[in-house]
């Protein structure tokens, strides 16, 4: 599965320890709070169930949203992404 997860983190130290965790987890980060890349569904249950810990304040928001091939296909870049992405034969690859 394709996720793309963005987020609004408060506190430096937890917004680092998020990063941290999602790029364990084989997320590649396109922006700077943004952060992509396929997973297995078992992987996306335990991030699905982790993400929650990294809100700690009222103004902390964490976006997790699947991505379907189509969209992909049919993404625009504008500007310096930290990270291009590609879809080769339904494989996410960032470069």
């Amino acid at each position: 599965m394709i996720i793309l997860i963005a987020y609004d983190i408060a506190d430096n130290n937890t917004r680092l320890k998020l990063a941290s965790y999602l790029q364990s987890k084989g997320l590649v980060r396109i922006q700077k709070s943004v952060f992509t890349g396929t997973i297995l569904p078992a992987t996306l249950k335990d991030v699905d169930r982790t993400l929650p810990g990294f809100v700690r304040n009222s103004d902390d928001v964490i976006h997790l949203i699947p991505l379907l091939e189509y969209s992909l296909k049919n993404m625009k870049h504008y500007g310096n992404p930290l990270s291009q992405i590609k879809l080769e034969r339904e494989t996410l690859r960032v470069v």
